[in-house]
């Protein structure tokens, strides 16, 4: 068949995607996933997300090389492989983001892409079914819910961040964001609302929409520099479907640089090392990845956290009681959510905090549970500046890539994770949480100095799962879509996942992934109504 759209990717942006475009019934759609049925309890129940993040079966779990300016520790890179993408295996956070990010980027001439024009288009995402606030769409697919009955200690570090100066703010999706809330999530009743449940399980039977599981892209194939179809490997076969509209990429910010780059786009000094025939010279490729730094501060608490009953025991408690009632630990991860200013002087926050009532540790299999009774509140910088890369291996469309991301590669970061730190302990030696915080269990009563903590991160900062920025849209020569997401140097070929982000915004990433999902749907069906037209 030959399709009028091919979505390479049923992630938090493919999912859009799929039912934005397939809305037409003439316009035919195919949606290739490489991963399977996101119809899994690990994916359903959001406790049990750090597994579903663990399983090779929903997550790519791509490794990071040695970071050299952390002591050369590795960090696995999880990304969904699953419908639903990364929203089928995150932690569910609902995060907008600031004004002063969006303005930003359209400062950096990405017309279109301010506040005011992308904040419609988080509303079309929102569907503000348990009346969390009215600051949400009513009417979007996803819905989005504050955190059931959060345990106590969530209230806790709501009143010990107030203690310090900073905010209660439950509207902190709206302006003015900063401000400390029980956090606001991707969750209806207690169970995962992913883009999967809310943008494809309502349209998977049109009979114009085609979803391939199972389906790993090799490349996109061109006739010319038109994007002419698609070369993929389902069930050890190969296969290719041809595509006389828009092949869109929206397979994250690390399959979908390395599929460009696959396809003959990208540095071309590169892809000739690799035997790629260069079909467009586009230096940006893979460079400009993004992450959030954090580091963890943990204090040690007189009362038992559900760290210390993920076992079978726990998992019959909580699960009774979310078969009681959806709520209760059964249905949350963090519990808590800060975004906050280090300096009084700034307009918008540079710190976001995530507070859980448990304890946890970050290696390079992903997040493990401790035994200790403690809580956890890390920091991360909202808009970091140092700068990774991704690069291929080889040409083979099987090997993952090679990340580097240079996570504490500018002093801004540093500085401004070692002020988030610093207030994080605080608040832990808040008088609110006097009744409870019997001790500090990291980074411990040596690390005081700017040079300690500096080494305390070094050795213990990670990323905070939010890659971005790797097919960065702008108008200089390292962008490599224009601000309609358009591959430049090409035809008939777009990306649309977070990959285009060119900064990091002050948020999970989850959100604006949506948002981009939409706003580029509408790019689309736009162009494709003007072509109609003429």
């Amino acid at each position: 068949m030959n399709w009028d759209c091919i979505v390479i990717g049923a992630g938090s942006a493919g999912c859009v995607l799929a039912n934005r475009l397939s809305a037409d019934p003439s316009v035919k759609v195919l949606v290739l996933e490489a991963g399977g049925s996101d119809k899994k309890f690990n994916i359903m129940m959001p406790s049990l997300a750090f597994k579903a993040m663990a399983d090779k079966r929903t997550n790519w779990k791509f490794m990071a090389e040695p970071d050299p300016t952390r002591n050369n520790r590795r960090d696995m890179v999880p990304r969904g492989k699953v419908l639903g993408g990364s929203s089928s295996i995150n932690a569910m956070f609902y995060v907008r983001g600031n004004r002063g990010d969006y303005d930003h980027w359209a400062q950096l001439g990405n017309r279109g892409w301010s506040y005011d024009d992308v904040l419609p288009y988080f509303k079309k995402v929102e569907g503000n079914r348990d009346g969390v606030t009215d600051i949400y769409g009513k009417n979007g697919p996803i819905v989005v819910s504050a955190v059931r009955k959060p345990p106590k200690l969530a209230h806790v570090f709501i009143e010990a961040m107030k203690e310090l100066g900073y905010p209660h703010n439950p509207a902190y999706n709206a302006e003015p964001t900063e401000g400390v809330a029980v956090s606001h999530v991707t969750q209806h009743m207690g169970i995962r609302f992913s883009a999967a449940r809310g943008y494809l399980d309502p349209v998977k039977s049109r009979p114009n929409l085609m979803i391939i599981t199972g389906a790993v892209v090799r490349k996109v194939m061109f006739e010319g520099r038109r994007a002419s179809g698609v070369e993929f490997q389902v069930d050890s076969r190969q296969r290719i479907e041809h595509c006389r509209g828009e092949v869109i990429v929206a397979a994250s910010a690390i399959n979908s640089p390395k599929l460009l780059m696959l396809s003959g786009i990208g540095p071309a000094e590169q892809l000739r090392a690799h035997g790629i025939p260069v079909l467009q010279d586009s230096p940006g490729v893979g460079r400009n990845l993004q992450e959030h730094a954090s580091t963890q501060v943990k204090a040690y608490v007189n009362v038992k956290t559900p760290n210390q009953e993920f076992n079978l025991l726990g998992i019959l408690k909580y699960g009774a009681q979310f078969l009681f009632d959806r709520s209760g630990y059964a249905t949350y991860t963090y519990t808590g959510m800060g975004l906050i200013r280090t300096r009084p002087e700034l307009e918008y926050p540079d710190i976001q905090y995530h507070f859980g009532a448990f304890s946890a540790n970050y290696t390079d299999e992903g997040i493990e549970m401790q035994k200790e009774a403690a809580i956890n509140l890390q920091p991360n910088v909202n808009n970091s500046r140092s700068r990774g890369y991704l690069e291929l291996r080889s040409a083979d469309p099987n090997e993952q890539p090679k990340i580097q991301l240079n996570l504490l590669s500018d002093p801004y970061d540093i500085e401004t994770l070692m002020a988030g730190g610093r207030i994080a302990r605080a608040a832990l030696q808040s008088k609110a949480f006097a009744p409870y915080v019997t001790g500090e269990m990291k980074p411990g009563k040596d690390v005081q100095t700017d040079d300690e903590w500096i080494a305390y991160m070094r050795e213990n900062a990670s990323g905070s799962y939010h890659p971005c920025g790797t097919c960065k849209m702008g108008i200089d020569p390292a962008a490599v879509v224009s601000p309609d997401l358009k591959v430049i140097g090409v035809e008939g070929l777009r990306i649309v996942d977070s990959s285009i982000i060119p900064q990091i915004p002050s948020c999970n990433l989850n959100a604006i992934s949506m948002a981009i999902g939409e706003k580029g749907a509408d790019l689309i069906l736009q162009d494709r109504a003007a072509r109609a037209a003429a």
